[in-house]
Protein backbone atom coordinates (compact mmCIF):
# COMPACT_ATOMS: atom_id res chain seq x y z
CA UNK A 1 0.00 0.00 0.00
CA UNK A 2 1.81 3.61 -0.96
CA UNK A 3 2.27 6.39 1.56
CA UNK A 4 -0.36 8.36 0.24
CA UNK A 5 -3.57 5.40 -0.05
CA UNK A 6 -2.65 4.44 3.40
CA UNK A 7 -4.87 5.67 6.60
CA UNK A 8 -3.08 6.87 9.59
CA UNK A 9 -4.59 7.38 12.91
CA UNK A 10 -3.09 10.60 14.88
CA UNK A 11 -3.53 12.07 17.81
CA UNK A 12 -5.27 15.80 17.42
CA UNK A 13 -3.25 18.04 20.18
CA UNK A 14 -2.99 21.16 18.70
CA UNK A 15 -5.97 23.35 18.36
CA UNK A 16 -4.27 25.71 15.78
CA UNK A 17 -3.73 22.73 13.60
CA UNK A 18 -5.37 22.30 10.24
CA UNK A 19 -6.09 18.96 11.98
CA UNK A 20 -7.79 19.69 14.67
CA UNK A 21 -10.22 22.06 12.32
CA UNK A 22 -11.01 19.04 9.87
CA UNK A 23 -11.79 17.10 12.71
CA UNK A 24 -14.07 19.40 15.06
CA UNK A 25 -15.73 20.23 11.43
CA UNK A 26 -16.37 16.80 11.07
CA UNK A 27 -17.37 16.18 14.63
CA UNK A 28 -19.68 19.35 14.63
CA UNK A 29 -21.74 18.41 11.32
CA UNK A 30 -22.05 14.37 12.05
CA UNK A 31 -23.06 14.29 16.13
CA UNK A 32 -26.42 14.88 16.68
CA UNK A 33 -26.78 18.52 18.21
CA UNK A 34 -28.06 16.73 21.17
CA UNK A 35 -25.21 14.72 21.97
CA UNK A 36 -22.39 17.05 21.45
CA UNK A 37 -19.90 19.05 24.03
CA UNK A 38 -19.43 22.75 23.48
CA UNK A 39 -16.24 23.87 21.29
CA UNK A 40 -14.76 25.05 24.91
CA UNK A 41 -15.02 21.68 26.43
CA UNK A 42 -13.40 19.85 23.36
CA UNK A 43 -10.81 22.32 23.49
CA UNK A 44 -10.41 21.59 27.20
CA UNK A 45 -10.38 18.16 26.59
CA UNK A 46 -7.18 18.49 24.57
CA UNK A 47 -4.71 19.06 27.59
CA UNK A 48 -5.84 16.61 29.82
CA UNK A 49 -3.90 13.30 29.93
CA UNK A 50 -6.94 10.91 30.14
CA UNK A 51 -8.65 12.44 26.63
CA UNK A 52 -8.11 11.09 23.48
CA UNK A 53 -8.58 12.84 20.36
CA UNK A 54 -8.12 11.22 17.73
CA UNK A 55 -8.18 11.60 13.83
CA UNK A 56 -7.99 9.19 10.98
CA UNK A 57 -6.34 10.47 7.90
CA UNK A 58 -5.16 9.32 4.24
CA UNK A 59 -2.66 12.22 2.93
CA UNK A 60 -3.77 15.43 3.88
CA UNK A 61 -7.88 14.29 4.24
CA UNK A 62 -9.30 13.59 7.34
CA UNK A 63 -11.73 10.52 7.39
CA UNK A 64 -12.70 10.17 10.75
CA UNK A 65 -12.53 11.10 14.02
CA UNK A 66 -12.70 9.63 17.68
CA UNK A 67 -12.73 10.34 20.86
CA UNK A 68 -12.28 8.44 24.00
CA UNK A 69 -11.64 8.83 27.43
CA UNK A 70 -9.38 6.78 29.36
CA UNK A 71 -9.06 6.30 33.11
CA UNK A 72 -6.46 4.47 34.41
CA UNK A 73 -7.33 3.74 38.11
CA UNK A 74 -10.77 1.99 36.97
CA UNK A 75 -9.15 0.36 33.60
CA UNK A 76 -12.19 1.66 31.73
CA UNK A 77 -12.48 3.68 28.83
CA UNK A 78 -15.69 5.53 27.39
CA UNK A 79 -15.86 6.26 23.70
CA UNK A 80 -17.18 9.69 23.66
CA UNK A 81 -17.48 10.35 19.57
CA UNK A 82 -16.91 8.52 16.67
CA UNK A 83 -17.33 10.35 13.23
CA UNK A 84 -16.64 9.04 9.44
CA UNK A 85 -16.52 11.57 6.51
CA UNK A 86 -19.91 11.03 4.39
CA UNK A 87 -17.65 10.18 2.02
CA UNK A 88 -15.74 7.73 3.37
CA UNK A 89 -18.46 5.58 4.71
CA UNK A 90 -19.50 2.19 3.88
CA UNK A 91 -15.65 1.24 2.93
CA UNK A 92 -14.88 0.05 6.14
CA UNK A 93 -13.59 3.24 7.22
CA UNK A 94 -15.38 3.44 10.76
CA UNK A 95 -14.39 0.23 11.87
CA UNK A 96 -10.70 0.31 11.36
CA UNK A 97 -10.73 3.49 13.24
CA UNK A 98 -13.08 2.29 16.09
CA UNK A 99 -10.25 -1.15 16.54
CA UNK A 100 -6.80 1.72 15.57
CA UNK A 101 -8.38 4.50 18.54
CA UNK A 102 -9.53 1.66 21.13
CA UNK A 103 -5.95 -0.44 20.63
CA UNK A 104 -4.19 3.11 20.78
CA UNK A 105 -6.08 4.29 23.86
CA UNK A 106 -6.52 0.83 26.33
CA UNK A 107 -4.12 0.33 28.76
CA UNK A 108 -4.07 -3.19 28.38
CA UNK A 109 -5.70 -6.29 27.32
CA UNK A 110 -8.26 -6.10 29.86
CA UNK A 111 -9.12 -2.45 29.60
CA UNK A 112 -13.12 -2.25 29.24
CA UNK A 113 -14.75 0.16 26.35
CA UNK A 114 -18.34 1.41 27.08
CA UNK A 115 -20.65 3.16 24.39
CA UNK A 116 -22.94 5.80 24.71
CA UNK A 117 -25.52 4.53 21.53
CA UNK A 118 -29.01 5.99 21.04
CA UNK A 119 -31.93 4.14 21.83
CA UNK A 120 -34.09 2.67 19.64
CA UNK A 121 -37.00 2.55 21.95
CA UNK A 122 -37.35 6.15 22.04
CA UNK A 123 -40.44 7.32 20.31
CA UNK A 124 -38.75 8.42 16.87
CA UNK A 125 -39.80 7.87 13.31
CA UNK A 126 -39.32 4.54 11.60
CA UNK A 127 -36.92 6.39 9.62
CA UNK A 128 -34.69 7.34 13.02
CA UNK A 129 -34.80 4.12 14.61
CA UNK A 130 -33.59 2.25 11.51
CA UNK A 131 -30.14 4.39 11.99
CA UNK A 132 -30.27 3.99 15.07
CA UNK A 133 -30.48 -0.36 15.09
CA UNK A 134 -27.92 0.06 12.28
CA UNK A 135 -25.47 2.12 14.50
CA UNK A 136 -25.80 -0.67 17.55
CA UNK A 137 -25.16 -3.39 15.14
CA UNK A 138 -22.10 -1.54 13.67
CA UNK A 139 -20.51 -1.54 17.38
CA UNK A 140 -21.66 -5.04 17.86
CA UNK A 141 -20.04 -6.49 14.76
CA UNK A 142 -16.62 -5.13 16.43
CA UNK A 143 -17.46 -7.67 19.59
CA UNK A 144 -19.66 -5.05 21.89
CA UNK A 145 -22.53 -6.42 23.61
CA UNK A 146 -25.30 -3.87 25.18
CA UNK A 147 -26.24 -4.03 28.75
CA UNK A 148 -29.87 -5.35 28.69
CA UNK A 149 -32.42 -2.63 29.84
CA UNK A 150 -30.84 -0.32 31.00
CA UNK A 151 -31.45 3.26 30.27
CA UNK A 152 -28.00 5.47 30.03
CA UNK A 153 -29.15 9.15 31.15
CA UNK A 154 -26.21 11.20 29.06
CA UNK A 155 -25.94 14.31 31.25
CA UNK A 156 -25.50 16.76 28.43
CA UNK A 157 -28.21 19.36 27.68
CA UNK A 158 -26.51 22.22 26.05
CA UNK A 159 -28.69 22.26 22.60
CA UNK A 160 -32.08 20.42 24.30
CA UNK A 161 -32.11 17.55 25.96
CA UNK A 162 -30.06 14.60 24.85
CA UNK A 163 -31.66 11.44 23.38
CA UNK A 164 -32.78 8.24 25.26
CA UNK A 165 -29.46 6.05 25.33
CA UNK A 166 -28.54 2.33 25.77
CA UNK A 167 -24.71 1.34 26.36
CA UNK A 168 -22.68 -0.71 25.16
CA UNK A 169 -19.44 -3.33 26.58
CA UNK A 170 -16.11 -4.13 24.52
CA UNK A 171 -14.51 -6.24 26.91
CA UNK A 172 -16.78 -7.47 29.15
CA UNK A 173 -16.42 -11.57 30.11
CA UNK A 174 -19.57 -13.84 30.77
CA UNK A 175 -23.42 -13.37 30.44
CA UNK A 176 -23.42 -10.28 32.85
CA UNK A 177 -21.59 -7.24 33.78
CA UNK A 178 -21.43 -6.67 37.75
CA UNK A 179 -23.37 -3.78 38.37
CA UNK A 180 -21.24 -2.40 41.18
CA UNK A 181 -18.54 -2.33 38.66
CA UNK A 182 -20.54 -0.32 36.10
CA UNK A 183 -21.86 1.93 38.77
CA UNK A 184 -18.37 3.31 39.79
CA UNK A 185 -17.25 3.81 35.97
CA UNK A 186 -20.39 5.53 35.33
CA UNK A 187 -19.30 7.82 38.61
CA UNK A 188 -15.87 8.29 37.21
CA UNK A 189 -17.32 9.06 33.79
CA UNK A 190 -19.86 11.59 35.15
CA UNK A 191 -17.53 13.26 37.19
CA UNK A 192 -14.23 13.41 34.63
CA UNK A 193 -16.03 13.46 31.48
CA UNK A 194 -18.84 15.42 32.05
CA UNK A 195 -18.30 17.55 35.44
CA UNK A 196 -21.22 16.55 37.28
CA UNK A 197 -21.00 15.63 41.09
CA UNK A 198 -20.24 12.15 42.09
CA UNK A 199 -23.61 11.53 43.65
CA UNK A 200 -25.75 12.66 40.94
CA UNK A 201 -29.78 11.52 41.21
CA UNK A 202 -29.49 10.48 37.37
CA UNK A 203 -27.26 7.55 38.50
CA UNK A 204 -29.36 6.17 41.17
CA UNK A 205 -31.93 6.47 38.48
CA UNK A 206 -29.97 4.37 35.98
CA UNK A 207 -29.91 1.53 38.46
CA UNK A 208 -33.19 1.59 40.12
CA UNK A 209 -34.60 -2.03 39.67
CA UNK A 210 -31.82 -3.40 38.63
CA UNK A 211 -30.19 -6.41 40.11
CA UNK A 212 -26.64 -7.00 41.43
CA UNK A 213 -25.86 -8.76 37.53
CA UNK A 214 -27.12 -6.82 34.63
CA UNK A 215 -27.44 -9.18 31.49
CA UNK A 216 -25.51 -8.25 28.15
CA UNK A 217 -26.70 -9.01 24.74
Amino acid sequence: MSGSSATVLRQVTDPQSRLFRDAFALYETSIPRGEQKTRDEILAGLGRDEVRFWAFTRGDETLGMSILFADRAHNTMLLEYLAVSPAARSGGIGSALFRASVEASRFDAATQLLVEVDSEAEDVSETERAIRLKRKQFYRRLGCREVQGFDYILPLAHYGPPPRMSLLVLGAEGPALDAGHLRRALTIIYRNVYAQREDDPRLDIMFAGHGSRLPLI
